[in-house]
């Protein structure tokens, strides 16, 4: 199997592109979707599945197990959280539901901020929501022709969500482990690694020396990064001690699977922004001024590669609150 469509029943968001990355290794990439789904990585061992990240709700989850079930007769054995933000942990309840003797690891940085935000992040959202789906119905309503039947979409998944996560019974870590964890299979060694602060305090990756394969939560993605959590001063250096590892394929948190090509770029692109900033914050130049400032000067660069996927998470806009982010946290 090395590339192939699924999507679960009902025709909901959750659609996935399984690609075959090495022998037993597999990324399930998301498509876009109204509330976003992370990848999965699949990792199949002599005596299990692994799996590395759960999505934002467990309907999407359920449409990976559906998938699972069909690749083989396995059973999950560990399903990895490589962070805490809610499109990678939220599907986690469906797995030991599925696969009774399934653990959920995580480093215990992660699990703390799981109980500390990630908690409080679930119940934020079902208050916000019913706001959401108001202002879809008045969008609707006003609405025309093709915007219209891709609002009504919307709102019908909106709505879908809401009543998800009311329902979520939040499946926390059963094991958390501090800066290493190597799991030794009779056909593969893999590696779960915490090499410093990056998209988020405690950011998670897993390494497969032997397939030269690594997994990288958020802490790389196929566009402009999410730092609302991040430490843009300490990104680059987390992605040079990545660089380390003998590795030649990238599953990320999203988009396509790619290469220590799109490393270099990725690492670029935050050391540049974060010394645009600095540069001009030693200037004694404004948030405004900065923000005129550093997108120009890094756009030639930097603007194409990370508009890969049109306008889904467009570029222009991600740096700006990246250089709010970095802005706040230099000055």
């Amino acid at each position: 199997m090395d590339c192939c469509g699924h999507e679960g029943p009902g025709g909901g968001d959750a659609k996935f592109e399984i690609h075959k990355v090495a022998d037993g290794v597999w990324a399930a990439v998301a498509a876009p979707a109204y509330k976003v789904n992370c990848n999965t990585a699949i990792i199949e061992n002599d005596d299990g599945l692994m799996v590395v990240d759960t999505h934002s709700k467990p309907s999407a989850a359920k449409v990976i197990v559906e998938r699972l079930r069909q690749m083989s007769s396995k059973p999950v054995r560990y399903v990895v959280n490589t962070h805490f933000h809610w499109d990678h942990w939220h599907g986690n309840e469906v797995y030991p539901q599925a696969y009774p003797n399934a653990e959920i690891v995580t480093n215990d940085i992660t699990r703390e901020a799981m109980v500390k935000k990630g908690l409080k992040r679930i119940q934020d959202h079902v208050r916000q929501m019913p706001a959401e789906i108001t202002k879809l119905e008045a969008d609707v309503a006003a609405a025309r022709g093709e915007a219209r039947t891709k609002l009504e979409n919307d709102l019908r998944l909106a709505r879908a969500y809401l009543a998800e996560v009311k329902a979520l019974k939040p499946a926390l870590p059963t094991i958390q482990f501090e800066r290493t964890m190597k799991l030794y299979r009779r056909d593969r060694e893999i590696h779960l690694l915490h090499l410093g602060r990056a998209h988020t305090e405690g950011d998670v990756f897993v390494y497969l020396p032997k397939e030269k394969v690594v997994i990288t939560g958020d802490a790389m993605i196929g566009w402009t990064p999410y730092m609302g959590d991040g430490y843009p001063e300490d990104w680059a250096g987390t992605l040079d001690r990545l660089a380390a590892l003998d590795f030649t394929h990238l599953i990320m948190g999203h988009g396509e699977p790619a290469g220590r090509d799109w490393l270099k770029v990725f690492r670029g692109y935050v050391g540049d922004m974060v010394e645009g900033v600095r540069r001009e914050v030693a200037a004694g130049a404004t948030l405004d001024e900065v923000k005129q400032r550093v997108p120009a000067a890094l756009a030639g660069t930097y603007e194409k590669p990370f508009s890969k996927y049109g306008d889904y998470r467009p570029w222009r806009t991600g740096i700006l609150a990246n250089i709010e982010r970095t802005y706040a946290m230099v000055s």
